[in-house]
């Protein structure tokens, strides 16, 4: 079974918005997320990651030099490195567009190109298809980290589990960031739970049990979302005490912050390996 796939499409044109849309779907994407404005763009990077993006530089008829465009790029980069593969379309005609090209290409890491003038759907979807194919392992390969503590779980279902609980800002780009200071140095991990290896209570904190090959102990995972009680008279402990495996003292090994994100690493002396599969 193929993993799911996120296209982002980024047109103003309600021609375009279709024909695009249909290239992304008949090229294979499972979702796709249409956005006509900078704005909604922005709201689109901050909840969901996209394994590609369609991109048309002109979004404002009278920009002259397709800024909107380019900062579609630069958010998308800013956000999610160059794990999203965009293709660039153009209508525009004004100054050099190959010019243009050439700069995002430079600048940003384009993988495609072209004019719609001379679009054909078959080229454009044969594209798309290629691009989507290597979407997945493309990304676990670059995200290590994350890829460990979604175990057995689909990653795009696990990224959309901790995006909904945690609602970070700067999107699926601060929980690989923040996953990666936390547990690089743990990996492999092997979860307690791989069909669902974090839990979600509550108050939001999302917290996972695994055992780390790296260190030879277990370790518990706590993600949560930075709230006005970060910085009561609460121990850190006291404060995930509850997500926690009873009995023992946990040991406190790593804690970051990522934007609105906090992150702790417990080490769980008292767990055995016998509690993990595998």
């Amino acid at each position: 079974m193929k993993a799911p796939t996120r296209a982002l499409v980024v047109e103003d044109v309600e021609s375009w918005v279709y024909t695009l849309s249909r290239a992304a779907r008949r090229a294979g994407a499972s979702e796709i997320v249409v956005c006509e404005s900078l704005e909604a763009v922005r709201e689109a990077l901050r909840t969901a990651r996209f394994d590609i993006a369609i991109l048309d530089v002109g979004l404002d008829p009278d920009d002259d030099v397709n800024a909107d465009g380019i900062r579609v790029l630069e958010m998308i980069r800013a956000v999610d490195g160059d794990e999203t593969r965009c293709v660039l379309v153009t209508g525009w005609q004004g100054g050099d567009r190959m010019d243009l090209q050439a700069d995002a290409q430079r600048k940003h890491g384009i993988e495609w190109a072209y004019m719609k003038e001379k679009y054909e759907a078959h080229a454009v979807i044969a594209k798309l298809t290629d691009l989507l194919e290597h979407a997945a392992e493309r990304r676990l390969s670059r995200t290590t980290p994350m890829a460990s503590l979604s175990a057995s779980m689909e990653p795009y279902r696990f990224e959309n589990q901790l995006l909904s609980a945690l609602n970070p800002t700067g999107g699926v780009g601060t929980l690989y960031s923040a996953a990666s200071r936390l547990v690089s140095f743990t990996i492999p991990l092997l979860a307690s739970n791989p069909r669902n290896p974090i839990e979600v209570a509550d108050d939001g904190m999302c917290a996972g049990v695994y055992w780390s090959r790296a260190l030879a102990t277990a370790v518990a995972v706590v993600l949560a979302p930075a709230g006005s009680g970060e910085d009561d008279d609460l121990s850190e402990r006291e404060r995930v005490r509850h997500l926690l495996p009873a009995g023992g003292t946990p040991d406190l090994i790593q804690r970051v912050r990522e934007r609105n994100i906090i992150g702790w690493l417990w080490e769980l002396p008292d767990v055995a390996r016998t509690e993990f599969p595998g």
